[in-house]
């Protein structure tokens, strides 16, 4: 097993676990390594936020993949710990979730909507590649009435401030009054607050933003905010995703 799994099973998913060891490094038997690829042998442990784990252990640990829907309302922070004592999802799932997870998917602190949290960082690795057509749709309230033309511009790629350009999307009206426009977005990627800087590329800003279906799961299977779902077992949730095509 490679040092880069071995901190998905703890914690971690695939980007995170990578940039973790390469920026910190990780002590195997003692020693430290930073190396993601760095290959774990029979009888090694290793020392992560000050735990020992054994690599045994985390074979049998990598057997058991659970995989949950979190409705996250808005004011919580898409974190498990905040050094300046705000909410944060961690406080949704005590008590509720034993395993040790992390989210797929992040929410803004004032965004709300569907998380998926698993230990499983090949699935969430495997969601959040655009190229594998997971789509996920939001509901966004907008201050201001975008034109046809503009929501077009949306639709066909618009170039952020960062410089980068959005693929595709779909996005529709759902409803008008007075300055306000409640629009649905289709997108097939998740650059970080990607939806909030395409409308401010049309000069316009988010109100409220809500995430309201992740693939094949949709929001009302965990209607009310806080609501925690499990999605069972790893060939259930696969059965899910090929469904959805």
């Amino acid at each position: 097993m490679k040092l880069q799994k071995a901190l998905q099973i703890i914690s971690l998913s695939r980007r995170q676990s990578s940039e973790f060891i390469l920026k910190e490094g990780v002590k195997v038997n003692g020693k430290l390594v930073k190396e993601p690829w760095y290959e774990l042998k029979e009888n090694d442990f290793i020392e992560f936020n000050s735990k020992k784990y054994y690599l045994s252990d985390l074979q049998k640990k990598a057997e058991n993949r659970v995989y949950y829907l979190l409705n996250k309302p808005k004011g919580i922070l898409c974190t498990f710990k905040d050094d300046f004592g705000r909410k944060t999802i961690n406080d949704l799932l005590k008590g509720k979730i034993d395993e040790r997870v992390f989210y797929v998917g992040r929410l803004d602190y004032d965004s709300s909507g569907l998380l998926l949290l698993t230990n499983d960082g090949d699935l969430a690795n495997y969601l959040l590649r655009p190229e594998n057509k997971v789509t996920k749709v939001y509901e966004v309230l907008v201050k201001g009435s975008p034109s046809k033309k503009e929501l077009q511009m949306l639709e066909e790629g618009i170039t952020l401030e960062t410089g980068y350009k959005t693929m595709k999307s779909k996005v529709k009206i759902l409803k008008k009054e007075k300055d306000l426009s409640l629009l649905q977005i289709s997108l097939n990627e998740g650059k970080k607050r990607q939806i909030k800087l395409m409308i401010k590329a049309l000069g316009y800003k988010v109100i409220e933003l809500k995430r309201i279906k992740f693939g094949p799961w949709s929001i009302k299977e965990v209607p009310k905010p806080g609501n925690i779902k499990s999605l069972g077992s790893m060939e259930e949730v696969k059965n899910r995703l090929l469904s959805d095509f």
